[in-house]
């Protein structure tokens, strides 16, 4: 268990209350924010006059006044009450109320997520016609949404590492000072109340005086150490629950980083594949199987490129909210070993004797009920000593019984653990089958890939050689069409050179006329 010493702070002389763990380190006032060094060793407290003596109530006079002492139990009351000094609740809480809370705002955390988003990719934009730049603005809109998350996540990191630094800070307060009372009882609960409103940090931004409060309150209402002690306990797994529920949104977020990657992954693949299957259709074209190979290897790409970027911020995500998540639970092991030292032990409700086990007469009246007590059993004891070797027979027999159930009850169990191991085994060796055959498929979906795109690479290369061999023919065939439209160009214009030397006379002769039986000649 943690013990702890008082402290007075160098700039503003308030009293603080330190854990021995905390020697050698520096920690800040939580009454004036000064950087406070903790020494190494430090000297026991000095016995606080008055303490142990039922009969003399030390109470603290205002304004930082020597403590005034009454003689003869009567204690005095301090001249002014210090006024309650709260401070307002910090911006980063979360919720309302009086109890203290590990949550933070989600509303002001997403705002901080979206501005540190908007200047992350300001910053990369410059930066696109790299690989880093274009991971975040050429790879579609899952790379947004994995930006805005992961910043998001900061934020609330930020949010609740300044709150668990203000809770560190308020550990060093001495809520519980024995300069009100050395024991806490019923007549001094109201002391404590006063002095803890007194505190620069209220109930709802510390687990420390949230936990003390709830004691005090407690007990004032239950009048019993013991029912207390349970409520502390009760607290404590309040307290530990809500710092677990606090980082379930972040888990959320580390688990939804990955599976938006998939996503990426899956449409990546997706647009290779349609890509993969226009280039099919079109590999007569050279030009459109090239270009559809450029979109498939573009896919792809994208695929590999999200899932990568969303893997990277889930890891640099989770490694700093497992650290915090760490923290969180030491401040709540310190507030409980606080408590324990400072709380539970000092509480005293009058039954085990206490503030008041100096009163006078109870020492006589133990020693006579415990006389009358004797006497009583004294008349019986030959009685109780028959019954007392009756219950070691009883005893024997029922431990044998007892003996014998729990063999049976053994044999029971590792029957059943041996069963239910072996049935493990079995469902475990069919997993590893379905599993294994799961392998196998992908492979030999890989490969069918893989040879998918060997004889398509294959087949763009032969339509290659079979255009270069037809352009090729078809330069021959034209080179020969012009050679001879060329030689009948040459035999054409020797003929017409020919024509220009002679005279071609044309004439139209009209045929002779038919004549008939009566007609006259002419």
């Amino acid at each position: 268990m943690a013990s702890f010493f008082k402290l007075s702070c160098p700039q503003c002389s308030k009293p603080l209350k330190v854990s021995q763990d905390l020697a050698g380190q520096t920690r800040k006032c939580p009454y004036c924010h000064t950087s406070v060094k903790i020494p190494d060793a430090v000297a026991p407290p000095p016995e606080v006059p008055g303490e142990g003596f039922p009969n003399i109530v030390v109470t603290p006079a205002s304004g930082g006044a020597a403590p005034s002492v009454s003689p003869g139990g009567a204690a005095v009351a301090p001249t002014a009450a210090s006024p309650a000094r709260r401070r307002k609740k910090s911006w980063f809480h979360a919720g309302s109320g009086e109890s203290a809370s590990s949550d933070v705002s989600l509303l002001i955390s997403g705002a901080m997520g979206a501005g540190m988003s908007v200047v992350w990719l300001a910053a990369m934009l410059p930066l696109r016609g790299y690989q880093m730049g274009q991971l975040f603005w050429d790879r579609g809109l899952i790379p947004f949404a994995t930006t805005f998350l992961m910043f998001w996540s900061v934020g609330i990191l930020i949010l609740k590492w300044l709150n668990l630094k203000q809770q560190r800070e308020s550990m060093l307060l001495d809520v519980l000072p024995t300069e009100v009372a050395g024991e806490i009882t019923i007549d001094s609960l109201n002391n404590f109340v006063k002095h803890i409103n007194g505190l620069p940090v209220g109930g709802s931004e510390s687990f420390l005086i949230n936990r003390v409060l709830r004691g005090i309150e407690h007990f004032r209402v239950r009048k019993s150490a013991a029912e207390t002690v349970t409520m502390m306990e009760s607290q404590s797994a309040i307290d530990a629950n809500n710092v677990a529920g606090s980082y379930t949104l972040l888990k959320a977020f580390i688990w939804a980083l990955p599976i938006l990657g998939f996503i990426g992954t899956v449409v990546g693949v997706s647009a290779a594949v349609a890509s993969l299957a226009s280039s099919l259709d079109s590999a007569a074209d050279m030009t459109a199987m090239k270009g559809a190979l450029n979109s498939v290897f573009a896919g792809l790409g994208t695929a590999f490129d999200t899932t990568l970027l969303a893997l990277i911020m889930s890891m640099l995500v989770k490694i700093p909210t497992s650290a915090l998540q760490k923290s969180e639970e030491d401040l709540i092991t310190a507030v409980d070993e606080y408590c324990n030292e400072n709380l539970l032990r000092r509480l005293n409700d009058g039954r085990e004797g206490g503030a008041e086990r100096g009163a006078g007469g109870s020492g006589a009246d133990v020693t006579i009920f415990r006389e009358a007590v004797e006497a009583a059993m004294g008349t019986n004891h030959a009685e109780l000593e028959q019954w007392l070797t009756k219950l070691d027979a009883i005893g024997g027999k029922l431990t044998g019984q007892v003996a014998d159930g729990w063999d049976k009850i053994n044999t029971r169990i590792q029957k059943q653990q041996l069963e239910h191991s072996t049935q493990l085994q079995q469902q475990q060796a069919d997993q590893q089958k379905s599993l294994q055959a799961q392998l196998n498929q992908m492979a030999a979906s890989a490969a069918e890939i893989q040879q998918t795109l060997a004889t398509v690479g294959s087949q763009a290369a032969t339509m290659q050689t079979d255009v270069t061999g037809s352009f090729a023919q078809a330069q021959a065939t034209l080179q020969q069409q012009f050679a001879g439209l060329q030689q009948g160009l040459n035999s054409l214009s020797a003929v017409l050179q020919q024509l220009g030397q002679q005279q071609v006379i044309v004439q139209q002769v009209q045929p002779p006329k038919k004549r008939g039986w009566f007609s006259k000649a002419r």
